[in-house]
Formats: C-alpha cells, sequence, structure tokens
C-alpha cells in the first residue's frame, strides 16, 4: 500500500503581523496556530507528518506536538533560507510515496479537503486546491496606469496542500539546484513541478475558509471561527 507523508511548513517570519512572537506560535483560543493544521494531519489518512520550523524553534515545536499528542509527528527539521528550500528539507525527511505539503498558516484545513487532494495525487501524480477568485484582477502597468481586466472565470486562487509524487518533486527539485536556479521566486510548490520538470497540477476544489493566516485581522477572523 502506497505511503502518504505531510510535510507542514512552520518556518515562516511571518512579518506582516506585526507581533514579537513567530505568528505561528501565536495563541489562538488556547492553541497555537500551528497545533490546529497539525491536528487536522494526525486526524487524517496520511502516514506520517514532517514539520518544517526554523533551527530555534525545533524544541518548542517538539513541545507542542508532545502536548498535543501529534504522534504521526515523526520529524521536525530545520527550514531553508526560503521556502521553496524549506519544503525542499521536508522532501528529503520524508518516506512516502507521496507528498502533501501545506502552509501551516492555514489551520482549517479540512479533512475532506485533504482526503480529497490524496485522492487526486493518487490518479493524476499532482494536484493543488484551488478556489474561484471573486476580485476583478488587473494589471499595472510600468508607467502605474491599470491596464486590461483579465477574465476572472479563468483564474483560481492557490491553496494547500498541494501534493505530488515524491519522486517527481524531488527530481524537480534537483534539477533546478543543479542549474543553479533562483528559489526565491518560488512562491509554492507546484511552480517547482513546473519549473523543473514541466509538469502541471490537476486542480481541486479548495475551501474559503482555508486561508492563510497573515495579519492581524486574519487572527481576529480565525478566532470567530474555531
Amino acid at each position: 500500500m502506497e505511503k502518504i507523508s505531510a510535510i507542514v511548513l512552520a518556518a515562516g517570519k511571518g512579518t506582516r503581523m506585526k507581533s514579537d512572537t513567530l505568528k505561528q506560535f501565536i495563541e489562538v483560543n488556547g492553541r497555537p496556530l500551528i497545533a490546529y493544521s497539525l491536528e487536522a494531519f494526525e486526524k487524517s489518512d496520511v502516514d506520517e507528518i514532517i514539520l518544517v520550523t526554523g533551527q530555534n524553534e525545533i524544541e518548542l515545536c517538539s513541545r507542542i506536538i508532545k502536548k498535543f499528542k501529534i504522534s504521526r509527528c515523526v520529524r521536525i527539521v530545520a527550514g531553508g533560507a526560503v521556502r521553496a528550500l524549506s519544503v525542499y528539507n521536508g522532501i528529503k525527511a520524508a518516506s512516502g510515496d507521496y507528498v502533501l505539503i501545506h502552509d501551516g498558516a492555514r489551520p482549517l484545513v479540512s479533512q475532506r479537503l485533504i482526503a480529497d487532494t490524496i485522492e487526486a495525487v493518487e490518479k493524476y501524480k499532482a494536484a493543488v486546491p484551488v478556489i474561484p477568485v471573486k476580485d476583478t484582477i488587473r494589471q499595472i502597468s510600468p508607467d502605474g496606469t491599470l491596464m486590461d481586466a483579465f477574465d476572472r472565470s479563468k483564474l483560481v486562487g492557490m491553496q494547500t496542500p498541494q501534493a505530488f509524487a515524491c519522486a517527481d518533486i524531488m527530481k524537480a527539485y534537483e534539477k533546478l539546484t543543479e542549474e543553479k536556479y533562483d528559489f526565491s521566486h518560488i512562491t509554492d510548490d507546484v511552480m517547482v513541478m513546473e519549473q523543473g520538470l514541466g509538469v502541471h497540477a490537476h486542480p481541486v476544489r479548495g475551501e474559503e475558509e482555508n486561508r492563510k493566516i497573515t495579519t492581524p485581522e486574519d487572527l481576529e477572523w480565525l478566532a470567530s471561527h474555531i
């Protein structure tokens, strides 16, 4: 039977949160933010959880895992200089045939979404949750004027967990590393597959509540939805 690994990212700085505490450790309704994502995967069908955090936060994460009884978290690894390299460190520590890569700052990921993503990645080898774009999207020209609006019926917002066959995403990272690719340009994991192997992910129906907690206003929203 094929094995599923979940890589949960908690290595970001969260500068937009404007807090002395790293956002993944800010308490919301008595629990650190990262605990919600970890508990979601603990209850799911994944076989193991790899938690990626800052080198200085490994001990804190270990205490959180023990306190909230996250038994499927088998490793805590240090992140890299940018998000993509943190993911790479997590993939190298994973033993699954497939990996689900999730932003720890998306605490309301549902069991339905995790299950649907697993089903999709097993079928298509690459899968990503998406949601429709509600706002009108325009690009700003070099002189500061607005350009024509995009057709939003053809646009989607990207979410996590983004899922891949582990061998494929590893191959993509190895190829980009060999080419000395600038990983600071990578904003999500689908881009690694696109840039490295030319592979596009299959879309999965995402959820509005699976939003990324970035600002103090997001924390207020989260507190009222838990």
